[in-house]
């Protein structure tokens, strides 16, 4: 689970940038008929201020606002970053905060982009998934340094960085239950999950009837096990139903419903039961990470059994364990709005002799996320 914290819980509402209009008073136009008493205009301003009462202040600063915000939307206004300043980090390091947004900001030239970086610089920080909440406030530079502006990140770090996400999906004959933590550093996150299922036809003497073919597991194919509750089905590296109990292919009626040595039929299983691990990271390239492309390196298992037809009095704890097939991985996930698209190289660790399992290349179509 692009092990994968959201806005829609109070505690994690943030403000992606917070500004005064006292804060950027050397954004606001000059008049030219007024730079030869700049400092005198200054120090009667600055007397006049003191002298204000709380509602005529309020008013200027409106004023000041208003003003600001004309000149936003009529023109780009130069600044740059002076500073980043990490406030309420107690257990993360600031480096490592600072590392995430620094390059995002500090490419910033004007007070428009700056807005949208500090946007983009506190989505980032929540899918860290190691805060409650992210707030991020533009300041005023230093005096002696005019058109700057210091970005003060101030987080709220969560209780247990471990805790996690969990999932669940039962159905009376299955369950599946899904266990994402994330890590605190390049959005990496562990995520794991285990699923399993039984079948049973009805009626008397059950034990001793096959179960009905189209409620019976399968597994296999390309899904991946990261997204979605889909019960035991997928293991990365096997065909769709190219693993489990199998029969020869035969041939129709007309030649006698021989065997045909041309090949197997899975013929799916009544108990099943899959797991995973997935533990998924940034890329280094900056590009990558804005459009949300990430990496993973995986393994899974599973393994499919038959118990009806008396088949359960050959069942034993060796006979599970050796049933259990294994691949392992590496990839890379694009998120789209449409699709989430994965690219894995699998390596089949174990198989057994009818299965189909080939080691390679697989190309991975799910919802996003």
């Amino acid at each position: 689970m692009e092990a994968q914290p959201e806005s829609d819980q109070e505690s994690n509402q943030t403000e992606s940038a917070t500004l005064e209009p006292e804060d950027f008073e050397e954004f606001e136009e000059d008049d030219d008929d007024d730079d030869d008493n700049e400092d005198d205009f200054g120090q009667e301003e600055g007397e006049e201020t003191e002298s204000m009462t709380p509602e005529t202040r309020m008013r200027k600063n409106r004023a000041k606002m208003e003003s600001l915000i004309m000149r936003l939307s009529r023109e780009q206004v130069p600044v740059r970053v002076h500073e980043v300043i990490i406030k309420g980090n107690t257990k993360t390091k600031g480096s490592l905060i600072e590392s995430e947004v620094e390059a995002i900001l500090r490419d910033a030239t004007s007070f428009q982009q700056l807005l949208r970086a500090a946007s983009v610089a506190n989505a980032r920080l929540q899918r860290l998934g190691v805060f409650d909440s992210v707030s991020i406030t533009l300041d005023a530079g230093p005096p002696e340094v005019p058109g700057t502006a210091n970005v003060v990140i101030e987080v709220s770090e969560a209780k247990n960085p471990l805790a996690g996400e969990m999932g669940i999906y039962t159905k009376p004959e299955e369950f599946d239950l899904r266990f994402a933590i994330p890590l605190g550093f390049y959005r990496a996150a562990l995520n794991f999950g285990i699923s399993g299922g039984l079948v049973f036809p009805w009626g008397s003497g059950y034990m001793n009837t096959p179960s009905y073919l189209p409620e019976r597991f399968f597994m296999g194919g390309n899904s991946s096990p990261v997204c979605s509750l889909r019960g035991p089905t997928s293991v990365l590296g096997f065909r769709a139903r190219g693993l489990g109990p199998a029969e020869p292919r035969r041939r129709d009626n007309s030649d006698g419903g021989k065997p045909d040595d041309s090949g197997m039929d899975h013929i799916g299983g009544d108990l099943a039961l899959t797991a995973f691990a997935d533990l998924s990271f940034d890329l280094p390239l900056r590009a990558l990470r804005e459009a949300g492309i990430h990496g993973h390196v995986f393994a899974c298992t599973g393994s499919l059994n038959k118990l009806t037809e008396k088949a359960y009095k050959e069942f034993s704890f060796e006979k599970l364990r050796d049933s259990f097939r294994s691949s392992a991985g590496f990839g890379i996930i694009v998120p789209t709005k449409l699709f989430r698209m994965e690219v894995n190289y699998c390596y089949i660790l174990k198989k057994n002799e009818h299965d189909q399992g080939k080691t390679g290349v697989q190309f991975s179509f799910s919802s996003p996320l």
